[in-house]
């Protein structure tokens, strides 16, 4: 997990909307209850992007996959960068 990966991954819109919308679930979501106006595959890409980050993990139970965001090891990585970035996106 590298800082200029982190921040690219955070920088794309819809990226960021999943990442809010973890952040406020603190906890595992299955990917059929990450609403957003976009396409299966289209989602599948953005999570791809932000597991490859560092941002998020998966986890798959039988044909179910559950996804949450990695908080706390990014919070050790990269201290307060998470709640930065959040209270930013509150801000607009």
């Amino acid at each position: 997990m590298d800082l200029v990966t982190v921040l690219s991954a955070l920088a794309e819109p819809t990226r960021m909307r999943i990442v809010c919308m973890l952040a406020e679930f603190e906890g595992e979501r299955a990917w059929k209850d990450i609403d957003l106006p976009i396409a299966q595959s289209t989602l599948s890409h953005h999570l791809k992007i932000l597991r490859n980050a560092g941002l998020i993990q998966n986890r798959t139970e039988g044909t179910r996959c559950f996804v949450s965001l990695r908080d706390q090891e990014l919070d050790g990585r990269f201290p307060g960068l998470l709640e930065t970035v959040l209270s930013c996106r509150d801000a607009h």
